[in-house]
């Protein structure tokens, strides 16, 4: 008997490469649902493309990191961390009812060069020259940068990979009554 489970692991991938393959083979199915909004996966992809291309214009791009403050339960929240994402930078999320205080630490200490918040405002912090739009993120770039409560000093980043954060992701997603593919509660 073999413990070793290593050769059933999906190949190495970015949340990107899934969010992207997802939308091509199933644009008109639903992805994300608040309750009050539905957007289809095509819908999703093109919006956080939006976000991306913002994200480049503003010089934002692959090594650079990106502070999320929005409202839970919003499709919007979604939307600009998939466009971060999409523009190769690493989301750095704050929850919108934390106190300015903390979003100030976390984003100086994440070093931040831009801020997505409510109603997808862009807040630019270290303008650069426009980012050509590139091939998307390698595996071992930062994807994501999640910091601690600070409950024994301050905050303290640990980033995750985006192979790391992809393989959270199963390969096949069994969804309602047989199809493929949830869409993402949002609730």
């Amino acid at each position: 008997m073999s413990l070793l489970r290593g050769p059933l692991a999906a190949p190495p991938r970015t949340l990107v490469d899934v969010l992207r393959r997802t939308a091509s083979d199933y644009p008109d199915e639903p992805a994300l649902d608040n309750g009050a909004q539905v957007l289809t996966y095509g819908e999703f992809v093109d919006a956080a493309e939006e976000v991306a291309e913002e994200l480049h214009a503003a010089g934002v791009g692959p090594g650079d990191k990106v502070g999320v403050r929005i409202r839970s339960g919003t499709t919007d929240l979604y939307v600009a961390i998939a466009g971060t994402l999409l523009a190769g930078a690493a989301y750095v999320p704050v929850d919108a009812d934390d106190p300015d205080e903390r979003a100030r630490v976390v984003f100086g200490e994440a070093d931040v060069a831009a801020v997505l918040s409510d109603d997808l405002e862009l807040t630019v912090l270290r303008p650069k020259p426009p980012v050509a739009d590139g091939t998307g993120p390698a595996t071992t770039d930062d994807a994501w940068v999640i910091f601690t409560s600070g409950s024994t000093g301050a905050p303290k980043g640990v980033a995750v990979s985006h192979r790391s954060l992809a393989m959270l992701v199963p390969q096949v997603i069994p969804g309602p009554q047989g199809s493929p593919l949830p869409g993402l509660a949002t609730q």
